[in-house]
Protein backbone atom coordinates (compact mmCIF):
# COMPACT_ATOMS: atom_id res chain seq x y z
CA UNK A 1 0.00 0.00 0.00
CA UNK A 2 1.47 3.32 -1.10
CA UNK A 3 1.04 6.42 1.02
CA UNK A 4 0.46 9.92 -0.40
CA UNK A 5 2.70 12.94 -0.04
CA UNK A 6 2.26 16.69 -0.32
CA UNK A 7 4.88 19.04 -1.73
CA UNK A 8 4.56 22.75 -0.93
CA UNK A 9 6.81 25.79 -0.92
CA UNK A 10 6.51 27.99 2.18
CA UNK A 11 8.98 30.44 0.65
CA UNK A 12 12.09 28.54 1.68
CA UNK A 13 12.02 25.93 -1.10
CA UNK A 14 10.08 22.75 -1.77
CA UNK A 15 9.00 20.96 1.42
CA UNK A 16 7.63 17.41 1.45
CA UNK A 17 4.95 16.26 3.88
CA UNK A 18 5.13 12.48 3.80
CA UNK A 19 2.09 10.61 5.08
CA UNK A 20 3.23 8.14 7.75
CA UNK A 21 -0.21 6.49 7.86
CA UNK A 22 -2.94 6.35 5.23
CA UNK A 23 -5.85 8.77 5.12
CA UNK A 24 -9.24 7.26 5.90
CA UNK A 25 -12.55 7.67 4.11
CA UNK A 26 -10.83 8.98 0.96
CA UNK A 27 -13.47 9.29 -1.79
CA UNK A 28 -12.97 8.17 -5.38
CA UNK A 29 -14.20 11.60 -6.43
CA UNK A 30 -16.12 14.48 -4.90
CA UNK A 31 -17.68 16.96 -7.31
CA UNK A 32 -19.90 19.96 -6.60
CA UNK A 33 -21.63 21.82 -9.41
CA UNK A 34 -22.38 25.53 -9.30
CA UNK A 35 -25.53 25.59 -11.38
CA UNK A 36 -28.64 27.72 -11.60
CA UNK A 37 -31.88 25.94 -12.49
CA UNK A 38 -35.00 27.67 -13.68
CA UNK A 39 -38.33 26.04 -14.34
CA UNK A 40 -40.58 28.07 -16.63
CA UNK A 41 -44.33 28.22 -15.99
CA UNK A 42 -44.67 25.91 -19.01
CA UNK A 43 -42.55 23.32 -17.18
CA UNK A 44 -39.47 23.70 -19.39
CA UNK A 45 -36.27 23.43 -17.39
CA UNK A 46 -33.28 25.66 -18.05
CA UNK A 47 -29.92 24.94 -16.36
CA UNK A 48 -27.00 27.33 -16.42
CA UNK A 49 -23.77 25.64 -15.39
CA UNK A 50 -21.00 27.90 -14.08
CA UNK A 51 -18.44 25.30 -13.06
CA UNK A 52 -17.87 22.00 -11.32
CA UNK A 53 -15.54 22.07 -8.32
CA UNK A 54 -13.46 19.03 -7.40
CA UNK A 55 -12.61 18.30 -3.78
CA UNK A 56 -10.52 15.83 -1.82
CA UNK A 57 -11.89 15.34 1.68
CA UNK A 58 -10.39 12.85 4.10
CA UNK A 59 -9.73 11.96 7.72
CA UNK A 60 -6.32 11.38 9.24
CA UNK A 61 -7.36 9.08 12.04
CA UNK A 62 -3.96 8.47 13.64
CA UNK A 63 -1.31 11.22 13.68
CA UNK A 64 1.39 10.57 16.25
CA UNK A 65 2.71 13.14 18.69
CA UNK A 66 6.15 14.36 17.72
CA UNK A 67 7.52 14.72 14.19
CA UNK A 68 4.33 13.58 12.41
CA UNK A 69 2.03 16.00 14.25
CA UNK A 70 4.61 18.80 13.92
CA UNK A 71 4.88 18.26 10.14
CA UNK A 72 1.09 18.41 9.72
CA UNK A 73 0.86 21.49 11.96
CA UNK A 74 3.55 23.30 9.94
CA UNK A 75 1.81 22.42 6.66
CA UNK A 76 -1.65 23.44 7.92
CA UNK A 77 -0.39 26.77 9.28
CA UNK A 78 0.99 27.50 5.81
CA UNK A 79 -1.99 26.08 3.84
CA UNK A 80 -4.51 28.10 5.89
CA UNK A 81 -2.99 31.19 4.26
CA UNK A 82 -4.24 30.03 0.84
CA UNK A 83 -1.13 28.70 -0.87
CA UNK A 84 -1.24 25.98 -3.53
CA UNK A 85 0.37 22.58 -3.04
CA UNK A 86 0.83 19.39 -5.01
CA UNK A 87 -0.85 16.23 -3.74
CA UNK A 88 0.61 12.90 -4.89
CA UNK A 89 -1.81 9.98 -4.22
CA UNK A 90 1.20 7.63 -4.40
CA UNK A 91 4.46 9.15 -3.13
CA UNK A 92 6.45 6.84 -5.42
CA UNK A 93 4.74 7.99 -8.64
CA UNK A 94 4.83 11.33 -10.43
CA UNK A 95 1.06 11.76 -10.92
CA UNK A 96 -0.26 14.64 -8.87
CA UNK A 97 -2.86 17.39 -8.72
CA UNK A 98 -2.56 20.92 -7.34
CA UNK A 99 -4.89 21.91 -4.51
CA UNK A 100 -5.62 24.63 -2.00
CA UNK A 101 -6.97 24.05 1.49
CA UNK A 102 -10.72 24.59 1.46
CA UNK A 103 -10.94 24.67 5.25
CA UNK A 104 -10.45 27.92 7.14
CA UNK A 105 -9.71 26.23 10.46
CA UNK A 106 -7.69 23.26 11.67
CA UNK A 107 -8.03 21.22 14.83
CA UNK A 108 -5.81 18.27 15.64
CA UNK A 109 -8.14 16.65 18.16
CA UNK A 110 -7.12 14.20 20.85
CA UNK A 111 -7.68 10.59 19.71
CA UNK A 112 -5.77 8.50 22.25
CA UNK A 113 -2.63 8.94 24.34
CA UNK A 114 0.04 10.19 21.95
CA UNK A 115 -2.34 10.32 18.96
CA UNK A 116 -4.35 13.05 17.23
CA UNK A 117 -7.04 12.98 14.55
CA UNK A 118 -8.27 15.59 12.09
CA UNK A 119 -10.29 16.09 8.92
CA UNK A 120 -9.22 18.12 5.90
CA UNK A 121 -10.83 19.28 2.69
CA UNK A 122 -8.77 20.26 -0.35
CA UNK A 123 -10.13 22.10 -3.41
CA UNK A 124 -8.56 21.32 -6.77
CA UNK A 125 -6.82 24.44 -7.97
CA UNK A 126 -7.76 25.84 -11.36
CA UNK A 127 -5.14 28.06 -12.95
CA UNK A 128 -6.22 31.40 -14.36
CA UNK A 129 -6.37 31.13 -18.17
CA UNK A 130 -3.51 32.87 -19.93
Amino acid sequence: MAFPKIIYDPGTGATTLQYLRPARMLPGSQLTAVRHDNIASSGVREAIHERTDEFLEFTMQWVGVGADAAAWDTFMRWALQGGTFDYYPDADLGDHSTYVLEDTDFTAAWKAPGQYTFKAKFRKWVAWPV
